[in-house]
């Protein structure tokens, strides 16, 4: 993890986001194969398509999850509130004139 004092590289932001991604899509992807496992084992008689329906369904929403990650501009992860950026540029203002 990284601290909030120190900023960040752009190579530390992009690595981090593949991490979340990674991991998101993991974690999606297992708990629709665990969902699909018991609706397969309790609802339909064993028969595999809603163990590959479920994992399809994990690894598409972690993928979109990935592709919003990656197209946000942001590169703060906490939001700069009204009061810190206010005072931002008071001070920004003060110190040039």
């Amino acid at each position: 993890m990284t601290t909030p004092n120190r900023p960040l590289a752009s190579e530390e932001v992009y690595g981090e986001k593949w991490d979340r991604c990674m991991t998101d899509t993991m974690v999606k992807a297992a708990s629709g194969l665990a969902l699909g496992i018991v609706f397969s084992a309790v609802l339909f008689k064993r028969r595999p398509w809603p163990v590959f329906l479920g994992t399809g369904i994990g690894l598409g929403m972690g993928y979109g999850n990935c592709q919003n990650d990656f197209r946000s501009p942001y590169v703060h992860s906490q939001p700069l509130t009204l009061a810190k950026a206010h005072e931002h540029i008071l001070t920004k203002s003060s110190n040039s004139g």
